[in-house]
Order: C-alpha cells, then structure tokens, then sequence
C-alpha cells in the first residue's frame, strides 16, 4: 500500500469526524428520566441555604414527553427533552428553560438551575 498525501488528509479527516461525532453523544438517556421523582433537598448553592419548598417531578414515557410538576399549590405541566447535559422543559403556553444535569442514576436526579440569579441545586429521589 502507497501512502501519499491524499491518503493521509482522508484519513486524519475520517478520524477527525468519528471523535467529533462521538463527543456529541449524549450523556444522560431519557429513559433514566421516566417516572416520578420526589424532592430530597433544595439548596442555594453559594449560601448552603435549605428552600425547602415542594417540588415533585413526573416524566412520561410517551411520544410526546410530556412531565409535570407539583409544586404543593401549583402544578406546571409541559415538554421535556434531554439536550447534552441539560434537561429542557417547555411549559404549556411558555418558553423553553434549561436545568444542568449533575447526576442521573435510576435511584437519583440531581441539577443546578438559576433561579431569578440564584444558582440552586435540587436532589430528587425516584418514587418506587
């Protein structure tokens, strides 16, 4: 086999692409994310200051992802989807937010969102 130039940049390009692609995969599955989730501790991360308020996830299995949320007196419901680390939700006649994944397991949810400038971390126990 003859290695020429032509070969070379082929071949750096093709292993180019196949890490690229490869990095874009994602990191969180969405069927880890299906079912109910229960409040475990809501923090301000900066101050270590407990929220405490009531916030229960449901995420459906569906087409059409649907979750809600039960705030206590509230309920929100809507869209998700996963995108890279983050959960996305679109609330019924809302605009898009986004929450950072830190950690999924079946057992565990645990994400960072700003709140009106607040960074806060929120750790939810999957309900059996």
């Amino acid at each position: 086999m003859v290695i020429n130039k032509k070969n070379t940049l082929t071949l750096i390009m093709t292993t180019l692409v196949i890490i690229f692609l490869s990095s874009c995969e994602q990191k969180w599955k969405e069927g880890d994310l299906h079912g109910s989730w229960k409040l475990n501790s809501w923090t301000e991360i900066n101050s270590d200051v407990s929220v405490g308020d009531k916030m229960d996830f449901t995420f459906d299995s569906g087409e059409d992802k649907r979750y809600s949320i039960d705030y206590g007196s509230m309920q929100e419901k809507g869209k998700y989807w996963i995108e890279y680390d983050y959960l996305v939700t679109v609330e019924d006649g809302s605009v898009a937010k986004k929450v950072k994944i830190i950690s999924m397991s079946k057992d565990t949810l645990e994400f960072d969102m700003n709140r009106a400038g607040t960074l806060e971390r929120l750790v939810l126990s999957r309900v059996k």
